[in-house]
């Protein structure tokens, strides 16, 4: 008995300091990011809960399919150059290069988006949407790519620099401004809305360039790159933006598959309902990585620390998700009402198999991801990211026309669980690979030494 005693203080004892560790990492920046994600989404749910209110449905449906279609293209934004940017800017912290990177990155991703601006301008002239009232608002929409791709790449090149506490804050500014400014616009239809968005986004951009200058300045300054660099970041870059465009199209073919599948209204509405917290929480552990990444990227050679550092977060990230992942599926029935009503409540048990699935993708996948990235891992990711997808399509069409939304649902998560145990690991085989390469490295070095005629 005394015996059990002592193991259950043991245990209880390493959960609150493994908890300790992870309250010094959120005082560290994820603690602001946090916030702002919180508050953002906030914002987000309140502004649509006010412009389906001011516009008629028949304009609120034109402005979402506009959007939609914006959404996909906005998913291959400089092609990926952006998230480059932060990788090669990071890995060069201090040098000259440092800015040639985010130079390039600038430029090239401004030309790509340009490209695909052209790209899909063209198609559309050729090609009938299914809302044509939606096309003159798709071409409206398409330059916001371009104002957009450098306010990414400055809020990138902040999070690289570590300043989490303005990152958050100027999240937070953007969201609030986009928000009003599409409210206030509103009162003059879908056209009010659009010039509030474009107005809105130069503001923003000249705001954080502005906060940036001395950053800007110094960019602008940069020097080229050489062959062997743009080779290197453009691989990264596209791998990348290939996985996470794969991980995107995730979260919107389950949906899509049920419609196609089941062709019922109410049975699309019940899984969007489910689908609702389980998509909302991916901003957890989006809100750690933020954090954490440009300190792997700067360790990204030093095996022991990112051992050290890759437990101590999943350990974090597995107690955070475990509490929230039981408390959900326990109060499931109340969630459900509280979220959308009684006549929703259909929705409880894939709700509860959906938090199973974020629990197992949100602890384990969702960093993984990122961490593979961060060690330029990335066609690791981009070959898991597409495994992934065709085991989600295979089981929806296997799964929803025998067990409908349940079936979806499952598909989901043994999805989600197939891609955990890729990325997870490819983690650990790179954590490996890089101990191997140190262990070569030492080896090398001390023949060379063995090797060095006395003086």
């Amino acid at each position: 008995m005394t015996k059990h005693i002592e193991w259950i203080f043991l245990k209880t004892g390493s959960i609150v300091k493994k908890l300790s560790l992870f309250w010094q990492q959120l005082k560290k920046g994820i603690l602001h990011v946090f916030t702002a994600s919180v508050i953002n989404k906030i914002i987000m749910m309140l502004s649509t809960m006010i412009l389906t209110r001011m516009l008629m449905q028949e304009q609120y449906g034109i402005l979402s399919y506009a959007g939609n279609v914006y959404s996909y293209a906005a998913l291959f934004s400089g092609f990926g150059m952006a998230v480059g940017a932060m990788q090669f800017g990071m890995e060069n912290r201090g040098a000259p290069e440092e800015n040639s990177f985010y130079l390039y990155c600038a430029k090239a991703g401004t030309l790509a988006n340009l490209a695909i601006i052209a790209f899909l301008s063209i198609l559309l002239i050729y090609q009938k949407t299914p809302v044509s009232q939606a096309k003159i608002y798709i071409y409206l929409y398409l330059p916001l790519l371009l104002i957009e791709y450098l306010s990414q790449l400055f809020l990138l090149i902040l999070r690289g620099q570590k300043r989490f506490k303005k990152y958050a804050k100027l999240l937070i500014a953007q969201t609030i401004l986009n928000a009003f400014g599409s409210c206030i616009g509103a009162i003059w239809g879908i056209n009010g809305i659009f010039a509030a968005k474009y107005f809105v986004s130069i503001v923003v951009v000249f705001s954080i360039g502005w906060l940036m200058r001395d950053t800007v300045f110094e960019v602008i300054r940069g020097g080229k790159l050489n062959l062997r660099q743009k080779k290197e970041l453009w691989r990264y870059s596209l791998l990348n933006n290939v996985s996470s465009t794969l991980n995107s199209f995730l979260f919107l073919i389950d949906l899509t598959m049920v419609g196609v599948l089941m062709t019922s209204v109410e049975a699309i509405a019940v899984y969007k309902v489910a689908t609702l917290i389980p998509n909302a929480l991916s901003f957890i552990p989006q809100s750690v990585v933020i954090c954490v990444v440009p300190d792997i990227i700067a360790h990204n050679k030093n095996s022991a620390w990112l051992k050290e550092n890759f437990r101590k977060t999943f350990n974090g990230m597995l107690i955070v998700n475990l509490v929230i992942s039981v408390c959900l599926i326990v109060c499931a029935p109340w969630v459900i009402q509280i979220v959308a009503g009684e006549q929703y409540l259909a929705a409880v048990e894939p709700f509860r198999i959906l938090i199973a699935g974020y629990f197992v993708a949100g602890t384990f996948r969702s960093l993984s991801v990122n961490f593979l990235a961060a060690l330029k891992a990335v066609k690791e990711n981009a070959v898991c990211s597409f495994i992934t997808c065709l085991v989600d399509v295979a089981l929806n069409f296997l799964l929803i026309p025998r067990f409908g939304i349940l079936g979806a649902a499952s598909a989901t998560f043994f999805a989600e669980l197939t891609a955990s145990v890729i990325t997870f690991g490819s983690l650990i085989y790179t954590l490996m690979r890089l101990k191997r390469e140190k262990s070569t490295e030492n080896e090398n070095s001390d023949s060379l030494g063995e090797c060095i005629p006395e003086v």
